[in-house]
């Protein structure tokens, strides 16, 4: 039973990655993305041309070489030039693979360059540009956001390779030193949990809530828009002074307002905390899009064992394009048109975002390998239980003829002890017979002449004539057919001893 209960937790498992594939690897829809990226252009270029039947895209196709680099990204053609694109949405598209909350101890800043060649002044603010440098893709531009001109800025971006589903965290955040006022970038929230068939739960091992998984996703159970919200900011303030929760609100078109490219259940969510720092009272609010979304894995079969289409229930979950503002307690409102420009201003580069797909593609290929391997490696496993047990069955078989043999012949000594039970085979007195010779086989020894004693000697198997005596009672056995005592090392003359007949 053991066994079996392994070889099914190979297969659960296996299982468990292919519904993680199914519901986080495959591609988008292209259409959709080239929707989102290509409204602005669609309405200056395409305002005449009527809805359905592919002609707004056939007019942005006629018009590629005016489209933005963002919308000229999105339908796979390369940017115009290195300046990147019209100021767009927080959120895309890093944060599809950004890291859930608490980034790595370890990560270090991002490098910021500082643009203040061309200050625009709006709001009341001068604000400059700002970018993020990834060292890790090469020292290359990623994202760019415009400040406040005496705002301080700093970010991270970190790659990890090894979780397929969020190879990349990116986050910033940007401070008034004069002040508390403040904009954060977060990472997206990204949380995975199964619901496994009853009879397969005693083979999957129960994940805690809270962990990473081996993806990088969090597991955890789904929660409502607002209560995940709530979880989120206790993550990121749990450690503040006098926290309070000021109030909550459905934003019911934020993924719109934000060009989030559709998926299911999603639900616009702010709250509003209060608490203090350094001292003073500070009010901040937070934004987000919830997200969920249900995957059953497919029928498969592992060898001998099968699951049953939908025996394996993924949700993936979460918040996404997460951010918040700060001010001092009785001015947020008031600053909300300066958030909302720096909001808008952030800006991925066409460049780094075309790394990002590529490395993005090529950690999708190479798990979709892994899991082939996993399901050859089981079949394999089951095709070597096959070949055992049919060699166990011939086994067996041939233990059957013998003890008919031994019937026949009488086991050249009798019945012992008036019960009955023929235990000649046991006995090294008299004639050696072939029930001598499986008993040999049956205790893994082997019955040599003994020339110091004109016997025999029983010792351990070596597979044949491998025995050595110095005819004073010293026996030496090698497994080594070639090995003989002189050149091992050993002292005084030797024979080779024979397998008794």
């Amino acid at each position: 039973m053991q066994g079996r209960a392994a070889f099914i937790v190979a297969i659960v498992g296996l299982a468990l990655h292919y519904v993680t594939a199914a519901a986080q690897t495959a591609p988008a829809d292209p259409l959709a993305a080239i929707r989102a990226a290509c409204t602005v252009d669609a309405q200056k270029f395409c305002a005449t041309v009527s809805q359905g039947g592919g002609r707004v895209i056939a007019c942005l196709k006629e018009n590629k070489d005016s489209l933005s680099d963002r919308c000229r990204a999105a339908a796979g053609l390369p940017p115009k030039s290195n300046a990147g694109t019209t100021p767009g949405a927080v959120g895309s598209p890093a944060t599809a693979g950004a890291r859930v909350f608490a980034p790595d101890t370890e990560s270090k800043p991002a490098p910021v360059v500082t643009d203040s060649s061309k200050p625009v002044t709006a709001a009341g603010e001068r604000f400059v540009k700002r970018t993020l440098i990834d060292a890790q893709q090469g020292g290359i531009p990623a994202v760019s956001v415009h400040l406040p001109e005496s705002w301080h800025f700093a970010g991270t971006i970190d790659w990890h390779y090894g979780w397929v589903d969020v190879p990349i965290n990116p986050s910033w955040h940007a401070e008034n030193p004069a002040n508390a006022e403040a904009y954060f970038q977060h990472e997206s929230m990204r949380m995975v949990y199964v619901d496994v068939a009853p009879q397969y739960r005693r083979y999957v091992p129960a994940s805690k809530p809270g962990t990473r998984t081996a993806l990088g996703q969090i597991y955890l159970a789904p929660l409502a828009p607002a209560q995940a919200m709530i979880y989120f900011i206790k993550q990121v303030r749990g450690d503040v002074s006098n926290l309070k929760w000021l109030g909550q609100q459905d934003l019911p078109d934020l993924a719109k307002a934000l060009r989030l490219a559709p998926s299911p259940n999603q639900h616009g969510i702010a709250i509003k905390i209060g608490y203090d720092l350094n001292g003073k009272p500070v009010e901040e609010a937070f934004f987000g899009v919830f997200y969920l979304n249900k995957a059953g894995a497919q029928a498969m079969q592992a060898g001998h064992e099968s699951i049953a289409a939908n025996q394996l229930v993924q949700t993936n979950w979460g918040i996404q394009s997460l951010q918040s503002f700060r001010a001092p307690a009785g001015t947020l409102e008031k600053r909300m048109p300066v958030y909302s420009l720096i909001a808008k201003s952030v800006q991925y580069d066409p460049h780094w975002t075309a790394r990002y797909q590529a490395i993005d593609a090529t950690l999708t290929k190479l798990f979709q390998q892994k899991q082939q391997q996993g399901l050859s490696q089981i079949n394999a496993a089951a095709a070597i239980a096959d070949r055992a047990m049919r060699q166990n069955q011939q086994f067996l078989a041939g233990v059957e003829r013998q003890e008919i043999a031994m019937r026949d012949s009488g086991g050249g000594g009798g019945v012992s002890g008036g019960g009955g039970v023929d235990d000649s085979f046991l006995r090294d007195d008299g004639p050696r017979s072939s029930a001598d010779h499986f008993s040999d086989l049956m205790r893994g020894v082997d019955t040599v002449n003994d020339p110091s004693t004109g016997g025999t000697k029983q010792l351990e198997y070596a597979g044949g004539d491998n025995h050595f005596t110095d005819g004073f009672g010293n026996y030496r056995t090698y497994n080594d057919s070639n090995a003989t005592p002189e050149n091992q090392g050993e002292n005084g003359t030797w024979t080779r001893m024979t397998e008794a007949p």
